[in-house]
């Protein structure tokens, strides 16, 4: 059934079951849509698909996706993260050894500049007369990968650099995009053949997004360095902090039900809500799904706490058994009624007095 759920083209895949717009209806995301210049992710019946006619593989919109619905068959950016620093020169080049730097998100830069030790120089002198920008998107959210993965290493006190080369200054042979792409199919060839990346990056795979991951190990790594480091909780586009109002909460438990990577969970007798912010992609749904407001953005994030998954409780109630309804709720005092039935009686307690009456 899961393999059912994947479109492929000859060269790229859409897994329709990880995409944030399909898992949940009023998800806003539309980077892929927005990204691609051959406007190959189209909706189709209120469901959003890859049009695998206009799909050229070009993999701009790859590093964009949160949870890596999007893939290429010649290309694997977490391959390549993990791949990139035990090589020769430290320059990512569309010429040289990716098909697109939009393929990379800011999670696969920052893995890549911490696990290099020096700094990363991304070749941006071709993306402005690349026809895979022509609606200039794909060179804006290049940069600002970029300009963000770097903002993420001064936050972490990482004495890391990501850089951009702008100007076409390079000596170097343009091999050009076909070339690149028969030695990207070549490499590919050869996958088989090597380690798995689930033996290079350990730690859970199952809904939080292999990038994720890596960083994280990426940031254990450089644990002496991150000690005591925070970031903002809402500084960045792939991760924020949370919080929750003990008091307009209800324990619906909504949050945890709809977050796609578990990083919202439960205690185990249901009592309260755990976070960890190691797992979370900032998409906002928990936001959006509680209907008191109840969620809000915390002020910063432990590194420590991201990197090794450590778990925050952000409510805990103290439950009783409502006295109408039988249903265990958060209980503040009073009278032992939940919210509803509470809100039932105060809103229709002339029916029941007329019932009374009638006796």
């Amino acid at each position: 059934m899961r393999g059912e759920s994947t479109t492929l083209s000859d060269l790229f895949g859409f897994d329709y079951f990880s995409c944030l717009r399909s898992d949940y209806a009023k998800s806003e995301c539309s980077i892929c849509i927005d990204l691609c210049p051959e406007d190959a992710m189209v909706f189709d019946r209120s469901r959003l698909t890859l049009d695998t006619q206009k799909c050229t593989g070009c993999t701009a919109c790859v590093g964009g996706c949160p949870t890596e619905a999007l893939s290429s068959e010649l290309f694997d950016p977490n391959r390549f993260a993990v791949e990139f620093p035990g090589r020769s020169g430290s320059m990512i080049s569309c010429k040289e050894n990716v098909p697109c730097l939009g393929a990379l998100s800011v999670e696969h830069l920052i893995t890549i500049a911490i696990r290099s030790g020096s700094e990363i120089v991304c070749d941006l002198s071709h993306c402005k007369e690349c026809p895979v920008n022509s609606n200039t998107l794909v060179l804006k959210s290049i940069e600002s990968a970029i300009e963000e993965a770097q903002k993420f290493l001064d936050a972490a006190g990482i004495k890391r650099r990501v850089s951009a080369l702008s100007e076409a200054s390079r000596s170097e042979a343009d091999i050009g995009r076909r070339g690149l792409f028969k030695k990207l199919a070549g490499i590919a060839s050869q996958i088989g053949e090597e380690r798995t990346l689930g033996e290079i990056a350990s730690g859970e795979r199952e809904r939080v997004p292999l990038k994720r991951v890596l960083l994280k190990n990426a940031l254990k790594a450089a644990a002496e360095e991150i000690d005591g480091a925070s970031i903002s909780g809402s500084g960045f586009s792939f991760a924020a902090a949370k919080k929750i109002d003990e008091q307009s909460c209800t324990n619906c438990q909504e949050c945890a039900m709809f977050c796609p990577t578990g990083a919202l969970s439960l205690l185990r007798d249901n009592s309260g809500i755990i976070f960890q912010s190691g797992k979370c992609i900032a998409c906002g749904i928990c936001d959006d799904i509680c209907r008191p407001g109840s969620i809000g953005t915390g002020a910063e994030i432990n590194l420590v706490d991201f990197a090794f998954d450590r778990m925050q409780l952000l409510v805990k109630h103290k439950l009783e058994i409502c006295e109408e309804c039988k249903v265990a709720f958060p209980y503040r005092g009073g009278e032992m009624l939940c919210d509803r039935c509470r809100d039932f009686r105060e809103n229709f307690s002339d029916i029941f007095t007329l019932a009374k009456d009638m006796q």
